[in-house]
C-alpha cells in the first residue's frame, strides 16, 4: 500500500465545493500483508453483472480513505485483490466534497456518497456515473436531535422552535419531510437554520438552535453515547429519503466504468465483503480504524450500526431509476435542483453493473 499526500486544490464551483457529504474521511495507512479470514481476488469474487475476468492494466488505484478502505488495507485484502496483480493501491484523503474535481484529473477513481450529492455533481455538468447502489437504510440512519436538558419530547413539541442542519447535506431532506408531514410551513410553523453540520453541536449545546437533523455520526455520536443529547424523532419508513432517497451510490468517471469493468466491479465486491466483514467482526474493525484514525471503538460501531443498515447492494436498475426520478423531482420542487438543471435518470447509472 503507498501512502497518499493529502490533495490540495481550488474549488471548480461554489455547488460542488460546500457539499458536507453523509460520511467522513479522515487519515491514511500502510497495510502489511495478510491473507487472513477474507480472500478476494479477481477469479473468486463474484458480481452481479457476471463472473469477474482479468484485471486491466492500471498502473495505481485511487480509493477515497475511509473506514472500510482502512480495514482492507490492514487486513492485505487490497494486496490480494489489487497489488498481487500489478496494480498499486493508494489511500486519498481530504475528498469529501472534491469528488468531482478529484474524479476529473485522474486523482481519485471511486467516491461512494449518498444520492442527494450525486445528483448535484450531476445537475452541475460532472461527468458521473454510479456504478452501485446500496439497499434502502433504517430510518435510524438520520435522526432529530436535542439537547438532553431540553423539555422536547416529540417532533410536535418543535413547532415555533428553531431547527437546524446543512442544505447541502441529506440529513435537511428528513427535517423537511417531518415538517410537511405536519403541514408546518417553514418560516411560519418552524424556523430553519441552514449551518454547516460541523458546527451543528456546538450550535446545539450553545442552545442557538433547539434541535438538529443530522446523521449520529463522529461528534453527533458521541454526544448520544455520552447523554449530552436526546434523539426525538427519524424519518418515516414511508419517507422519500428511506425509499431511495437516503441510499448511497459508488460512482467513477464515466471513461473509467468503460474502460476498467473487472477493476471496477473488483472494488465493488471487496468493499461489499469488507463492509459486511465489519459488521461482524465489530470489535476487531473498529480496534482497526481506531489505530488508523484515532476515532474511539465505541464511536465507530455506533455509526456502523446506524450506516450499516445500508450496507448492501441493490441491483435492480428499473427499482433504482424509478426511485431516484422521484428524489429529484423532490429536490427539484424544494429549489435543490433546477428544473432546467434535471439529469435524465437512465443517464445516471452505468447499465453493465446492474441487473436490467
Amino acid at each position: 500500500m503507498k501512502k497518499r499526500i493529502p490533495v490540495a486544490f481550488a474549488a471548480a464551483g461554489l455547488i460542488l465545493s460546500l457539499f458536507s457529504g453523509c460520511s467522513g474521511t479522515q487519515t491514511v495507512s500502510s497495510a502489511p500483508a495478510s491473507s487472513e479470514n477474507l480472500s478476494v481476488s479477481s477469479q473468486a469474487v463474484s458480481s452481479d453483472p457476471g463472473k469477474i475476468g482479468e484485471l486491466e492494466a492500471l498502473p495505481t488505484l485511487k480509493i477515497a480513505a475511509s473506514d472500510w478502505a482502512y480495514v482492507a488495507d490492514k487486513k492485505g485484502w487490497f494486496k490480494e485483490a489489487f497489488e498481487d496483480k500489478g496494480i498499486k493501491v493508494e489511500l486519498v484523503q481530504g475528498t469529501l466534497g472534491n469528488e468531482a474535481q478529484l474524479i476529473a484529473r485522474g486523482d481519485l477513481h471511486f467516491a461512494n456518497r449518498m444520492l442527494y450529492p450525486y445528483l448535484l455533481y450531476r445537475s452541475q455538468g460532472a461527468d458521473l456515473t454510479a456504478v452501485q447502489v446500496s439497499n434502502h437504510p433504517e430510518p435510524k440512519i438520520a435522526s432529530i436531535i436535542v439537547p438532553k436538558d431540553s423539555p422536547i419530547k416529540t417532533f410536535d413539541d418543535l413547532k415555533g422552535k428553531k431547527i437546524a442542519s446543512w442544505r447541502a447535506g441529506c440529513p435537511y431532506m428528513v427535517l423537511y419531510e417531518l415538517a410537511e408531514d405536519k403541514g408546518w410551513k417553514e418560516g411560519t410553523d418552524w424556523t430553519y437554520v441552514n449551518i454547516p453540520s460541523s458546527e451543528s453541536k456546538t450550535a446545539l449545546i450553545s442552545k442557538q438552535v433547539d434541535a438538529i437533523s443530522a446523521h449520529p455520526l463522529t461528534d453527533i455520536a458521541a454526544m448520544l453515547l455520552d447523554g449530552s443529547g436526546r434523539e426525538i424523532a427519524n424519518p418515516a419508513e414511508d419517507s422519500v429519503y428511506i425509499n431511495g432517497g437516503g441510499v448511497t451510490v459508488t460512482f467513477t468517471s464515466s471513461e473509467f466504468a468503460e474502460k476498467y469493468p473487472n477493476i471496477s466491479k473488483t472494488y465493488l465486491a471487496l468493499q461489499d465483503k469488507t463492509e459486511q466483514w465489519m459488521l461482524q467482526n465489530l470489535d476487531e474493525a473498529s480496534t482497526i480504524v481506531e489505530g488508523v484514525s484515532r476515532v474511539p471503538a465505541n464511536i465507530s460501531k455506533f455509526a456502523w450500526d446506524r450506516m450499516g443498515t445500508a450496507w448492501s447492494s441493490n441491483t435492480d436498475l428499473k427499482e433504482i431509476e424509478s426511485e431516484t426520478k422521484t428524489m429529484q423531482d423532490w429536490l427539484v420542487a424544494h429549489g435543490d435542483i433546477a428544473s432546467d438543471k434535471q439529469v435524465e435518470v437512465s443517464k445516471l447509472f452505468a447499465s453493465q453493473y446492474f441487473d436490467q
